[in-house]
C-alpha cells in the first residue's frame, strides 16, 4: 500500500471508529461485531452486503468496543474462514448455508468474495431476529453506516431479509419506486431499487433460509439489473 494509500485507510478507519463511539455508546460493551469481512475491504469497492444482525450466543463473543479495536486489523472474513456450527454440530469453515449463499452470490456476479465489504444493519449481537431491536437498533447503527458508505462509495448494496434490512436501507437511501420479483420459493419475493446516481439496492429473502445455488435465475436477473458481466463460472 502506498504511502498516500495508506493514509488515506488510517483516516477512514478513524472516522468510522468515531462516529461507532459517537452513536453507539450506549452498546459498546455489549456483543456485537463491526464488519463481517477483513480490514481491506474498506476501501471503494463495488459492493456492501447486509445482513440484519449477528448472530449466535453472547458468550466468548467480542463486544462492539473490543471490534472497534480490531477494525484496522481484522484479516478473516466471517463468510469464509468461521465455522458457523455449534459445539454440538460443526458445519465447517464456509459451509453454513448463509456463509454458501455469499459465496454463490459474489462468484456468480463476477466478484472475489474476499474484496467484498460486508457487514450487519444492527451491530449488536442476539440470537434470532426478534431479539435484534429493529428498527429502534437500526436507526442507533446506521450513522455508523453512513460513514462506510462514504469509504466504499459501492455501485450495489445487496441486503438479505426483505422486510427488514432492505426495507429500512431503501428508506434510509431516498426510497423510491421497488420492484418485487418471485424468488422461485413459495410466496417470497426478493427487491430491487435501482436510482440513476446512487447505489442500486438489492434485497434477499434470508440467506439462513433460501438457497440461492437452486434459483440461479434469480441471480441471473439481479446480474441484468447491476449491468455486470457474465460471470465465466456460477456455481
Amino acid at each position: 500500500m502506498a504511502i498516500n494509500d495508506s493514509s488515506s485507510y488510517e483516516r477512514d478507519v478513524a472516522a468510522i471508529v468515531q462516529k461507532a463511539e459517537e452513536s453507539l455508546v450506549t452498546i459498546l460493551d455489549e456483543s456485537g461485531t463491526i464488519l463481517y469481512s477483513s480490514h481491506e475491504t474498506l476501501k471503494p469497492g463495488k459492493y456492501y452486503f447486509l445482513g440484519l444482525n449477528p448472530g449466535g450466543v453472547n458468550a466468548g463473543t467480542d463486544t462492539i468496543r473490543q471490534s472497534l479495536g480490531n477494525l484496522g486489523v481484522l484479516s478473516e472474513n466471517a463468510y469464509l474462514d468461521q465455522d458457523w456450527g455449534s459445539n454440538l454440530r460443526s458445519t465447517g469453515k464456509g459451509c453454513h448455508r448463509l456463509q454458501k449463499n455469499f459465496k454463490c452470490l459474489f462468484e456468480a456476479l463476477g466478484e472475489d468474495p474476499r474484496t467484498v465489504c460486508a457487514s450487519n444493519l444492527i451491530f449488536k449481537r442476539s440470537t434470532d431476529a426478534r431479539g435484534a431491536g429493529y428498527p429502534a437498533m437500526a436507526k442507533l447503527c446506521w450513522p455508523v453506516h453512513e460513514v462506510i458508505l462514504r469509504v466504499v462509495r459501492p455501485r450495489a448494496i445487496i441486503a438479505f431479509g426483505v422486510t427488514d434490512t432492505f426495507q429500512f436501507v431503501t428508506e434510509q437511501l431516498g426510497g423510491g419506486p421497488v420492484q418485487y420479483s418471485k424468488s422461485g420459493h413459495g410466496d417470497w419475493a426478493w427487491g430491487s431499487l435501482i436510482k440513476e446516481g446512487a447505489p442500486s439496492i438489492i434485497g434477499l429473502p434470508h440467506l439462513s433460509r433460501y438457497t440461492l445455488w437452486t434459483h440461479l435465475e434469480v441471480v441471473e436477473q439481479i446480474r441484468s439489473l447491476l449491468m455486470v458481466e457474465s460471470s465465466p463460472q456460477i456455481l
